[in-house]
């Protein structure tokens, strides 16, 4: 598939997403920002000490969606520049944070092809993005817009349970997005998209605890959860077969 085959797919799929979710866009919460955010999510462990203050930062989202992430980080006071592939998307982004009386910068863009500056951003942040992304051309414009010395954060889907790999093909639940060009990451993938950076350190997360997703975005199933956290610390090899894994970058 080409490249502009591949846009062409996944602007169809995420517009179409963007559509729905533009029925439904929500006021948050005074007081709701990314770090409270971040340490109620159990997708997001230790990104919110990572990043650490966020005020006046210059800080890029990849794939910003609806712009929920966008607009929660600048209300922990980042200087936010989101894009998106979907126009719809970004049109919603931007209902969004105007709904939410948040200024954020968004705009149509691809993560192969980033339209910025070198060395613009002091960090980097996406969900669910680098698994729709062809590694050798979006590494390269990562790695030339950030800063030296800055940080970059990625929170990804694994693809080495061969079970979670059927059940993302074909078992239908709850909120469960068509399957486009994505390809979730392998140990080798993050490698590959991160041996140029300074440091570079992963960990993976939701094992048993996934089958929450199944049951919609605010399930929590707090046995399962300290289980995978028994299972993990204790057995290494078992890491592998989680959902999601969160790549934490200095450059």
């Amino acid at each position: 598939m080409s490249l502009e085959e591949r846009y062409k797919s996944e602007k169809s799929k995420w517009d179409e997403i963007a559509r729905k979710n533009s029925e439904n866009l929500e006021i948050l919460e005074d007081g709701e920002n990314f770090h409270r955010y971040a340490a109620e999510n159990s997708e997001l462990p230790g990104i919110s000490e990572f990043l650490g203050n966020l005020e006046g930062q210059h800080l890029l989202e990849l794939g910003c969606g609806s712009g929920k992430m966008a607009v929660l980080l600048a209300k922990s006071g980042a200087n936010v520049t989101a894009f998106d592939l979907s126009p719809v998307s970004v049109q919603t982004a931007r209902q969004f944070a105007a709904l939410n009386n948040t200024d954020i910068d968004v705009a149509v863009a691809s993560g192969e092809q980033l339209p910025f500056a070198n060395e613009s951003f002091d960090i980097i942040f996406g969900k669910s993005i680098l698994h729709h992304l062809i590694i050798n051309l979006g590494r390269q414009d990562i790695y030339r817009v950030l800063k030296r010395g800055g940080m970059a954060v990625f929170v990804e889907p694994l693809g080495m349970n061969p079970v979670l790999t059927f059940a993302r093909k074909y078992v239908p639940y709850h909120h469960k997005h068509p399957v486009g060009v994505d390809q979730p990451l392998t140990y080798g993938d993050i490698r590959a998209w991160t041996h140029e950076f300074r440091s570079v350190k992963f960990r993976e997360v939701e094992l048993l605890s996934m089958v929450e997703r199944a049951f919609g975005w605010d399930t929590k199933f707090i046995l399962l959860r300290k289980l995978d956290k028994f299972l993990l610390k204790n057995i290494p090899f078992l890491r592998r077969f989680c959902r999601y894994v969160v790549i934490y970058i200095n450059k």
